[in-house]
């Protein structure tokens, strides 16, 4: 699944393709997609507008106009491709977007667990108003989230991998940070200290940093617009890795199933 480093590696890469120009051409080849695709208010609003900028909200990417912005996710499986040419290349293609200088990006999908929305100029939208802090903005510090955390009896990773109190930490970076971090991810999040808070939120940003820096992850489905993978995975602790040496003290790395995803922990750094 495409996380917060892959989307803002795309998000980078397009800025180059689609920032101050002008989207000539759109095409559909579904009605829906994860939602229903609002393609006649798409055809309205964004076609012949020219994109002002590409925002990141989590893992939420919004494509600014004028008069609003086109919201895209990516959902499990889903990658952008670039091209040039309005006809389907792969598999999955269900919207084409055509810019100046024949640029043609390409929303493949095929687990249809993406979107493709409409927001409004105000910038209100339903999958958007309840989204916490982005963990790189000053909201995402740890007076907040212990005190959002207050009282709280849900595990720790649970709880920073809900957007709704932090947005864009999926899976893989939770592993990792609570590893660095040395916190144990079955751990109440309301009994994490201020310095654990401090400490935490502090791997969060280096991890998603240091993988953004590297491409994102090496996840099959996620390609960014040129076609280039990820090559952060080579890099990662604990993540995938169940029965390997922990990198700090030898212990094989443990895996559990917890919320229905698989933890990867090592139970001798993070005791508790």
């Amino acid at each position: 699944m495409p996380e917060l480093p892959e989307v803002e590696t795309l998000r980078r890469a397009l800025l180059p393709l689609v920032v101050n120009k002008t989207c000539t051409a759109l095409k559909f080849y579904r009605k829906d997609i994860r939602f229903p695709i609002p393609q006649t208010t798409l055809l309205n609003q964004f076609s012949n507008q020219v994109v002002s900028q590409i925002q990141r909200n989590g893992k939420y990417l919004l494509l600014q106009v004028p008069n609003g912005a086109m919201l895209w996710h990516l959902g499990m499986s889903g990658h952008v491709s670039l091209q040039n040419s309005m006809t389907p290349i792969e598999k999955h293609t269900h919207a084409i977007f055509k810019f100046e200088s024949e640029t043609c990006l390409h929303f493949v999908d095929p687990r249809r667990f993406g979107c493709i929305l409409w927001v409004p100029q105000n910038g209100k939208h339903r999958l958007l108003d309840n989204l916490g802090p982005d963990p790189f903005s000053p909201d995402a510090n740890a007076r907040t989230m212990k005190s959002k955390a207050k009282n709280c009896r849900s595990p720790i990773k649970t709880f920073i991998m809900d957007a709704k109190r932090i947005t864009g930490i999926g899976n893989i970076y939770a592993c990792e940070s609570l590893y660095h971090s040395g916190i144990n991810p079955k751990r109440k999040a309301g009994r994490i200290t201020l310095a654990e808070w401090d400490r935490l939120l502090s791997n969060v940003r280096t991890t998603l940093e240091n993988s953004i820096l590297a491409g994102g992850t090496t996840l099959r489905d996620f390609f960014d617009p040129n076609g280039a993978k990820g090559y952060y995975a080579v890099k990662l602790s604990v993540y995938g890795k169940e029965g390997e040496p922990c990198p700090k003290c030898k212990s094989p790395i443990a895996r559990m199933i917890h919320s229905g995803r698989s933890t990867f922990f090592c139970k001798t750094c993070q005791p508790h």
